[in-house]
């Protein structure tokens, strides 16, 4: 560990045992942990989120992964972006294409996603799969499906931040979405309904 992530841990300690705070503070407020990968990757998981496959066709070939760190980025104009590590196999084949899309999983597809979330295998032998007009691999079933063409491409640690213009949108109504919490697979008890057109503000929590 270094002497900055010491001093982050310290101070944050230091927080937590100033005369300030109380014992209820602790517990509603979460002790400090040590900034090691596991520490870092457990409180991450914390972060409930979708599951999605980044998918496209190089040469003929079909290449994907499944994706957590997926993001919308913008409305105007449209835009998303997602983060893969820089020893992917699958993201040369994606930047070389210059396309991709994005398959949002739905619950009953946990299957899809393990198969994804691993370097060999037949991939593309799981689920049924069409192309979208870019030629990018569609998965029949899930969710919400993105074509999409990349914009740019940043460094971000062990990283790439790739941001994306959106061509094209397909939707299935009320399916529930495959979600991960503390790295395994969850359910949606209690589904979200969708802003009201004259509450825009419900679907824009940044403004």
């Amino acid at each position: 560990m270094t002497d900055s992530t010491n001093s982050s841990t310290e101070r944050s300690a230091a927080a937590l045992n100033s005369p300030d705070a109380t014992g209820d503070d602790h517990v509603e407020l979460g002790g400090p942990v040590e900034l090691d990968e596991m520490s870092i990757r457990g409180a991450m998981s914390e972060f409930t989120t979708g599951v999605t496959i980044i998918a496209t066709e190089d040469e003929g070939e079909r290449y994907g992964f499944a994706c957590q760190s997926f993001s919308s980025l913008s409305l105007t104009p449209p835009m998303v972006l997602f983060t893969v590590m820089k020893t992917s196999r699958s993201w040369p084949h994606v930047q070389k294409a210059g396309r991709f899309s994005v398959n949002v999983l739905a619950e009953d597809q946990e299957d899809i996603s393990a198969a994804f979330g691993r370097r060999n295998g037949e991939k593309f032998q799981m689920g049924k799969w069409t192309r979208s007009e870019l030629g990018n691999p569609l998965l029949y079933g899930c969710s919400v499906w993105i074509d999409c063409t990349v914009v740019d491409v940043y460094e971000g640690g062990d990283h790439w931040i790739v941001t994306a213009d959106i061509v094209s949108i397909g939707k299935r109504e009320e399916i529930n979405p495959l979600i991960y919490h503390r790295g395994s697979y969850a359910r949606v008890s209690h589904p979200g309904t969708d802003a009201p057109v004259g509450q825009k503000w419900r679907q824009r929590p940044s403004v």
